[in-house]
C-alpha cells in the first residue's frame, strides 16, 4: 500500500478511536479493555513475526529496551486515555489530546537541546488557549476532570518518541507493531492485576465482545501497521502535518451518530487548537538542515491516539 494511502486510513482509524473506546467502556474496565484489545491484535500479528528473524530481532540486546519502554508509555498513556472517556466524550477527548504537539516542543527543548523561538511560544498559546476554552466550559462537570486526564497524558507519547529515536533502520513496520503489542501484554499486566482486586468489570455479551473485536483488530494491529507503513517511508513533520486533522473527524463522527450535540466552545476550542498544532507542525517543517542521524537509525517514531497519530491505540 503507498504510504499516503496507508497514512489516511490511520487518520480514520484514529479518528474513530475515542468512539470506540466509549463504547468498550460500557463492558469492560478501562485497563482490561485495553489490554484485551492487545491480546486480540496479537492473535493476528504474531504470526507474522516468524518470518524474517523478526523474534529474534526484537528481543535482541541492542533494540528491546527501547522497544519495551516504547510499548509501556504508549499503553499507560492510553489505558489513562480509556479511562478519561468514563468522563468526557470522544470530541472533548479528541481536542485534548492535540497538547501533545506542545509537549513535543518542551520535551524537544529539554531533552534534544532545540531552541523554541517566538512563533513556537505563539503557537503553543494557541494550542493552550484552545483546550483552555473546553477545559473553563467543563468546569463543575464530570467533563472537565476527563479533559485534565487527556491533557496530562501526552507527555508519555513524547517520551517514547525519544527513546525511539535511534532506532535502527531494520525494524520493519509488522516488527514494530508487534514489538509493541508483546511488551504491552508483558508490561502492562501489573495494571490488569491491580484492576481484578479492584472491582474489575468484564462481559462475555455478544455486544461487549464485539466491541472488544474491533479495539483488537482496528486499534490494537490496522491502525498501528498503518501508521509504520506510513511513517517509514514518508517525513515525520509532513505526516503529523495530515494527521492534525483527526479531531474534526471525531467530532463530526461523535455528532453524526448522536453521541453528543456539539457545543460552540467545542467548535472554537478545535479551531484555535488546530491553529495553534498546525502552526506548531509548520515550523517543525521549516527550512534548515536536519540534525545529522547516526548511520543506521532514523527519526523517532511517534505514538498513539494523539496528533501524530493513530496508534494510540495499541
Amino acid at each position: 500500500m503507498p504510504p499516503l494511502a496507508a497514512l489516511f486510513l490511520a487518520l480514520l482509524l484514529n479518528a474513530c478511536w475515542p468512539l470506540i473506546g466509549q463504547d468498550g467502556l460500557a463492558y469492560f474496565s478501562a485497563p482490561l479493555f485495553f489490554y484485551g484489545g492487545l491480546a486480540v491484535g496479537s492473535l493476528v500479528v504474531f504470526p507474522t513475526l516468524a518470518a524474517k528473524g523478526r523474534w529474534r530481532r526484537m528481543l535482541s540486546r541492542e533494540v528491546a529496551l527501547p522497544l519495551a519502554l516504547m510499548g509501556w508509555l504508549s499503553g499507560t498513556a492510553s489505558i489513562i486515555y480509556l479511562s478519561a472517556l468514563r468522563y468526557t466524550t470522544p470530541a472533548n477527548a479528541a481536542v485534548m489530546a492535540q497538547v501533545e504537539v506542545l509537549y513535543s516542543a518542551v520535551l524537544s527543548a529539554w531533552f534534544l537541546r532545540e531552541a523554541i523561538g517566538l512563533s513556537q511560544v505563539a503557537a503553543s498559546f494557541l494550542v493552550v488557549a484552545g483546550t483552555g476554552l473546553i477545559l473553563a466550559h467543563d468546569l463543575g462537570s464530570w467533563r472537565w476532570k476527563g479533559d485534565l486526564m487527556i491533557a496530562l497524558t501526552p507527555w508519555m507519547y513524547q517520551l517514547s518518541h525519544i527513546f525511539a529515536k535511534r532506532l535502527p533502520k531494520d525494524l520493519d513496520p509488522l516488527l514494530v507493531t508487534g514489538s509493541r503489542l508483546f511488551y504491552g501484554l508483558l508490561l502492562l499486566s501489573p495494571y490488569v492485576l491491580w484492576t481484578l482486586g479492584h472491582a474489575p468489570r468484564w462481559s462475555w455479551s455478544a455486544p461487549a465482545l464485539r466491541i472488544l473485536a474491533l479495539q483488537g483488530l482496528l486499534m490494537g494491529a490496522l491502525s498501528l501497521w498503518m501508521w509504520y507503513s506510513a511513517i517509514l517511508r514518508m517525513d515525520l513533520a509532513k505526516a503529523t502535518a495530515v494527521l492534525l486533522s483527526y479531531p474534526a473527524l471525531t467530532m463530526l463522527f461523535s455528532w453524526a451518530l448522536g453521541r453528543e450535540r456539539i457545543h460552540p466552545v467545542q467548535v472554537a476550542g478545535l479551531a484555535v487548537t488546530l491553529g495553534g498544532a498546525y502552526w506548531l507542525s509548520r515550523i517543525a517543517m521549516g527550512p534548515g538542515p536536519s540534525p545529522p542521524q547516526a548511520e543506521g537509525s532514523r527519526p523517532s517514531f511517534p505514538e498513539g491516539p494523539r496528533t501524530a497519530g493513530a496508534a494510540g491505540q495499541d
